[in-house]
């Protein structure tokens, strides 16, 4: 018998080389910058054991920690830093027990159950290594890797695309950059930490701040189920850390070329139909649409790095410097000017590490991706593609100077803090030599007619000051506890306003056509709109919130983690003046992991939560600022030299203010309906994990989210017992509710309340469901090969996005287009621009030789729904002011009528080779993605109409297709 148990747990630890995560059902708490290790220590016999010693160290680091086993032969550890770790167990009359490469990643813990038998264990796990195991008291629903297992697979160096390998994460629409939506929720309302500090952007909820991809060490993309620890997203949670230092001196270069010679073009999209083919400034059949020929893409990377120790096992160093070059050329439609980026400013991180002593460290760091990109415009009058004249430059400042300071220490053996300070900066600021030149556009040639440069001018700096506690307390073997407090202030500081002060648009409309101020075309007519915006102030927005959970072993197979948060919001306007205050929000975060058999090698799970989002720094901006707004509708009369309209004598119809944009500030108390509620998702999960043997594993989980509350900005008009207009006021409330709020009606000076039901404001309630079954098989890594397949079938359907709206294209978080009137809904319901009904992802890798190595990612996905969007509201065209209705002239075409876009497929292949020499290692890679070079569209312009009754000649047609097949080269030296 004792042979035979020896043997077995030999060859399976030879077999992985790793020690990997363990049936057990003690709790397992670890955050989303360090992991944790859990462990019970058993005789052959499998009676525990009692007062063994435990030393776990990380020699590399100088790590060395000791703890004492409990009566019942159980140990944890919380605050671990990710990495790999060795485990020594010594009892009197027994034989010292080693685990080495016990792998940590972020957030999650390794429950190892050692039998003190000299190199046994019962079973092996990794997690966030290379192996993967079955956590039977998990019950959150993440993908974890490394930056070593992204170095097998062809994905390219953005935080996105680690995203993508997830299940229920698809891309966005591409107008929003490189973002995805996890779970149906918009690509606006997700967060991103690295270690620890909160990275979004808070204005928009658009990404957030960048590092040097090389610099990353771990990833833990969150989908769902997550801890009551997180909050503020009710999308996906994306955490990384960050390399650092060790007892090893390591210097290191690596470079990264994608050349444009390596890369293909996007096929043009061209006019199907004529469009005043026989007038100067028309379209006919084969005209360009999309200018994709003069596409020119080339980017170029070199990354210096080093680590080390300052003081051998307490003071430790990492560093990196990234050079970059990347070049970018775009032409327009009409191909009369040609847009050159320039984009080269560096960016660079360093990290400190102190090992104070075995039970408390501090780190340090800081990083800048402050840079200023340039747009150089080159044109050609003649619309021949020969682009000579200078149009001019644009500077556009991005990123900032952050860093953070972290503290983690334990203070006993069961309780243990870690505590954080940081700041991140962002800036839009966008200038030019030309800001006093006015914006000027001819819709009908595609052409610029000014010598404006940038569309929108102005200086816009946003900060985020960051303060975290957070405790761990192990109670006894049943419970352990985690809470904390946080608190975030944003700061942003605004200025935008069109170049030139002014805006002039001109487009040729049909005759009978409906102007967005409700002016009706006598006749066939070119217009001029004159469009006043301007906006500016300083906002800031607090939001804090207290959290606790309780991860609780019920019984030996059973774990409950029973979670609450309380947060609380509060956004000011420009007057420092509070206008949104939303107080403790209590979101319970349920869960249950049920150990079926007992031997850790299946699960099933269930989690139950509720998640927040606060509101916008975007909605104080152009909300509680003084926005101007105003547009006016002239007959054309020609143009003067520079570009700006002639006369401007004969005007159309009355001025249209959008937004109630007037150009005056607001009073505080007519901003928002004072009984405002949060914007918060629903959450369900029900799912099944198991092993299938050493390498390979399987799960089936089914999601089920719903929005409970939207905040968006509407309107009110109030009107006398005739229906005579009598003003109209602006608001945030929560569509389908009612809402009180103050408004100055009889212009005297004092703002008066007034309450409103659901039905006398007459907005749908919003709804924004998804639905989804994942299935996965996984075979973990074991230096030959390694493969995940996933299938995600899911369903999104509702009458809001969320933050964005992919229909058009706007990211005005919080002031999206569709709930400024009620009759902007009327069609909405239907399936949602990221219901991909059928996604399959396909990735891993084989090692042909022990040094040259092959990996592959495939994606293929069914396409997004798209829609007939008109310009008036047939049901009564008097209540239309502007937006995209869901009406082209008497034909209503509800959300998603048009089908979808087609399906997309993408094969990635990469190809690694090293070489190593003494502690030296060169490393040659090669990426190609998109390898088949697919071009599929995967956006159409939805725009049927540019005027009520007006007929767009270029709905339908493509305006995006899939990324086009590019090459790139690595190669790096280490040592």
């Amino acid at each position: 018998m004792k042979n035979n148990f020896s043997k077995t747990f030999k060859r399976s630890f030879t077999a992985a080389a790793v020690a990997m995560t363990l049936s057990a059902a003690m709790p397992a708490m670890a955050d989303n910058v360090n992991g944790a290790i859990k462990g019970n220590l058993i005789t052959q016999s499998g009676v525990s054991l009692a007062g063994a010693t435990i030393t776990i160290t990380d020699k590399t680091k100088g790590y060395e920690k000791t703890l004492i086993a409990d009566a019942n032969g159980q140990f944890n550890l919380n605050q671990v830093p990710v990495g790999k770790y060795n485990v020594t167990v010594s009892q009197a009359g027994f034989e010292k027990a080693q685990i080495n490469d016990v792998i940590i990643g972020v957030g999650k813990t390794a429950l190892l159950e050692i039998p003190l038998v000299e190199g046994n264990i019962e079973r092996i796990a990794v997690v966030g290594g290379a192996v993967r195991a079955v956590d039977v008291s998990v019950t959150e629903s993440s993908l974890n890797i490394s930056s070593e297992e992204l170095e097998l697979l062809p994905v390219a160096r953005s935080l996105t695309s680690v995203a993508l390998l997830a299940p229920g994460a698809t891309e966005g629409d591409s107008r929003f950059g490189d973002q995805a939506s996890f779970g149906g929720s918009s690509v606006a309302e997700n967060a991103y930490y690295v270690n620890g500090l909160n990275m979004t952007n808070f204005r928009n909820g658009l990404g957030g701040a960048t590092i040097p991809f090389s610099a990353y060490d771990s990833f833990q993309i969150k989908t769902g189920g997550y801890s009551s620890e997180f909050g503020r997203t009710t999308g996906g949670l994306i955490s990384a850390v960050t390399k650092s230092g060790t007892n090893d001196f390591h210097f290191g270069i690596e470079s990264i070329y994608s050349p444009d010679s390596l890369r293909e073009q996007s096929p043009n999209s061209v006019y199907l139909q004529n469009d005043r083919c026989e007038d100067a400034d028309g379209h006919c059949i084969g005209d360009l649409y999309a200018n994709n020929q003069d596409d020119y893409v080339n980017s170029f990377e070199t990354n210096i790095y080093a680590s080390g120790a300052l003081i051998e096992d307490t003071l430790f160093f990492y560093g990196i410097y990234t050079f970059r070059d990347n070049e970018e050329e775009y032409g327009n439609a009409s191909q009369t000017s040609l847009t050159k980026e320039k984009d080269d400013d560096p960016y660079y991180l360093a990290r400190i590490d102190w090992n104070i002593n075995e039970d408390h460290q501090l780190m340090l760091w800081g990083f800048s991706d402050e840079r200023t990109y340039s747009e150089s415009t080159i044109e050609d009058p003649n619309g021949t593609g020969n682009y000579t004249l200078d149009g001019g430059t644009a500077y556009h400042k991005r990123g900032g100077e952050s860093f953070a300071v972290r503290y983690t220490g334990n203070l006993t053996d069961d309780l243990s803090v870690s505590a954080m300070y940081g700041e991140v900066k962002f800036s839009e600021t966008d200038y030019s030599d030309f800001d006093d030149c006015p914006t000027g556009y001819d819709a009908d040639l595609g052409v610029d007619t000014t010598c404006y440069v940038n569309f929108t001018v102005g200086s816009n700096e946003d900060k985020r000051e960051q303060l975290r506690v957070d405790f761990d307390w192990y109670l006894n073997d049943e419970h352990t506890l985690r809470f904390g407090y946080d608190s975030e202030t944003n700061t942003s500081d605004a200025t935008t306003i069109n170049s030139g002060g002014v805006y002039y648009y001109y487009r040729t409309y049909e005759e009978g056509a409906r102007l967005s101020n409700g002016y009706v075309l006598p006749e066939e007519m070119k217009t001029t709109r004159v469009r006043d915006y301007k906006n500016g102030g300083e906002f800031e927005v607090e939001n804090w919130a207290i959290y606790i959970e309780d991860q609780w072993a019920v019984t030996d197979t059973l774990t409950l983690t029973l979670g609450l948060r309380n947060d609380s919001f509060t956004n000011y306007n420009a007057d420092g003046d509070e206008f949104v205050s939303i107080d403790n929000q209590i979101a319970p975060r349920l869960g249950a992991s049920w150990d079926i058999n007992g031997d850790g090698d299946s699960k099933l799970f269930v989690t139950a939560g509720r998640y927040y989002l606060p509101v916008a720094a975007n909605t104080n901006i152009r909300l509680a600022g003084a926005e101007t707004y105003i547009q006016t509708w002239y007959e054309y009369e020609g143009l003067n030299a520079d570009g700006t309209p002639v006369g401007l004598s004969n005007q159309l119809g009355d001025i249209a203010i959008s937004n109630g944009g007037d150009g005056t500030a607001k009073a505080s108390n007519t901003l928002a309906d004072k009984d405002l509620e949060p914007m918060y998702n629903d959450e369900i999960i029900v799912g099944y994990q198991a092993a299938i043997n050493d390498d390979w594993s399987w799960s089936i989980k089914g999601t089920y989210r719903t929005l409970g509350n939207q905040i968006d900005d509407g309107s009110y008009i109030f009107t006398d017992e005739d229906g005579e207009y009598l003003g109209e006021n602006w608001f945030l409330f929560n569509p389908g509710n009612g809402a009180t709020f103050n408004f100055d009606l009889d212009g005297d000076g004092v703002t008066e309340e007034y309450s409103f039901t659901a039905e006398e404001l007459g907005y749908p309630e919003a709804k924004r469901r998804y639905a989804a079954v994942d299935l996965s098989i996984e075979k973990s890594w074991d230096e030959v090969w390694s493969l995940k397949a996933l299938y995600t079938w899911s369903h999104n359907y509702g009458n809001t996005e969320g933050f964005v709206k992919s229909d058009n294209g706007q990211d005005d978080a919080g002031l999206t287009q569709d709930w400024d009137y009620p009759y902007l809904m009327d069609g909405a319901n239907g399936n949602l621009p990221a219901d991909r009904r059928h996604n399959i992802k396909v990735y891993g890798a084989y090692a042909v030789t022990e040094d040259f190595l092959i990996g592959a990612n495939l994606n293929v996905a069914s396409g997004r729904p798209w829609t007939a969007l008109g310009a008036g509201y047939t049901p009564d065209p008097d209540k239309y002011s502007y937006g995209d209705t869901y009406y082209v002239g008497d034909q209503r075409y509800p959300r998603g009528s048009m089908g979808t876009t087609p399906w997309t497929a993408r094969l990635d292949l990469n190809f690694t080779y090293n070489l190593h020499f003494n502690d030296q290692k060169v490393r040659f890679a090669l990426d190609i993605f998109n390898v088949f070079d697919a071009s599929t569209a995967t956006r159409y312009d939805e725009v049927a109409e540019v005027a009520a009754g007006d007929d767009s000649a270029t709905f339908g047609l493509a305006q995006s297709y899939q990324s086009p097949r590019r090459v790139q080269l690595s190669a790096s030296y280490d040592f």
